[in-house]
């Protein structure tokens, strides 16, 4: 069946910009997660003590500059506890990384900010779009606020971060990831149709299931943190079973629910485990409840060869005791992961209304 939509308030060239405006912004932040993780990985998180939002913009020049970084890294925690034989050239491994880190944040504020702005005043974007935006980019200077929080956690006496911080720090970062690629996609997705077969709207089931797929994904996300804030991934390092048991002893061994959760390594890691089968289930049975389904059928297959890559990395990050190469790759296609289930969410809530089809030689998309 033929039909035809009426043309959008937003032209196609406008579309066109914002989306690959978006989608540059989408690589800042997967960028910040990627790099954040190699900072926690390479311990380099807590190499700049103090957050000086401008000032901070201009790394050192020199070494007396680089010196009195040092110096003030010296009286750290980290410094005394962890690496107190470190040099000069030793801290500036560290602190580039992490100055990079912060950098990006910077970058991605400003890429965020400045064009939302002119977009906004210049009516190219509706104003209602431009509040959504706003309200995102004020969750990534939340997300800042956050990061230094998270730092300041291991500065005190403890010279590794909270996991209580850094899960929240990574839910955020991938909220973040998820709620602008949502975003990118809406905008990327034409209000024009010049023709082709009307699909049919997606069955509220497969709505269900996809939320299910991705907060399962998200949940996943989350304690994979907690496994990286208690480094937990340096224990137990046999799969699949942990030390020679299914059920290790001494799980939920503390006094309180939560500290079971965000500060007992064998719970954490267990309960990692068991999400990772709990993922893989859904995701299988999500692939074949939807597998003739015209919105999503091409996106399962795909969703379920990342979960298969995700569940290998995990398990040599595991058996390899966390080398920084595949522990960086596990996250890095964790955000993949997450963001192919948020695409596919993305189809079903908001659909395309016609399928292409191609008639002598002449094709039209949806």
């Amino acid at each position: 069946m033929l039909t035809t939509q009426p043309q959008s308030t937003m032209t196609d060239t406008a579309r066109h910009i914002i989306s690959g405006w978006l989608c540059l912004c989408l690589l800042a932040i997967a960028l910040m997660v990627v790099i954040g993780g190699l900072t926690r990985l390479t311990e380099s998180g807590l190499s700049i003590i103090e957050w000086k939002p401008i000032a901070g913009i201009v790394p050192p020049l020199d070494d007396t500059a680089f010196q009195k970084e040092f110096d003030d890294y010296q009286t750290s925690p980290q410094f005394k506890k962890l690496f107190p034989n470190m040099t000069l050239p030793e801290f500036k491994h560290i602190y580039w990384l992490e100055y990079i880190h912060r950098l990006i944040g910077r970058v991605a504020g400003v890429l965020f900010l400045v064009p939302l702005l002119c977009f906004a005043f210049t009516r190219v974007l509706p104003w209602k779009k431009a509040l959504k935006l706003g309200a995102i980019f004020a969750l990534g200077g939340l997300q800042g606020g956050i990061g230094w929080y998270m730092v300041q956690t291991g500065l005190i006496d403890n010279p590794h971060v909270s996991s209580y911080s850094l899960s929240l720090h990574l839910a955020m970062g991938f909220l973040l990831f998820g709620l602008v690629l949502w975003q990118t996609l809406s905008f990327s997705h034409s209000k024009i149709t010049t023709g082709g077969f009307e699909l049919p709207s997606p069955p509220h089931y497969l709505k269900i299931f996809a939320c299910l797929v991705v907060t399962l994904i998200s949940l996943q996300v989350i304690v994979g943190a907690i496994v990286a804030g208690l480094h937990a991934g340096f224990t137990y390092n046999t799969f699949p079973r942990m030390d020679g048991q299914w059920i290790p002893e001494g799980l939920w061994s503390q006094d309180t629910w939560y500290k079971n959760i965000f500060e007992d390594v064998a719970t954490i890691q267990f309960i990692h485990r068991m999400m990772a089968y709990i993922v893989s289930l859904a995701v299988m049975l999500f692939w074949i409840i939807g597998r003739n389904n015209p919105h999503i059928a091409h996106l399962l297959p795909i969703l379920f060869s990342i979960l298969v890559v995700q569940f290998l990395l995990g398990v040599l990050t595991l058996l390899f005791v966390v080398p920084i190469p595949l522990a960086s790759l596990h996250q890095a296609n964790a955000l993949l992961l997450f963001g192919i289930a948020v695409t596919i969410l993305h189809r079903l809530f908001i659909p395309f209304k016609t399928i292409a089809y191609e008639i002598d030689g002449k094709s039209a998309f949806a």
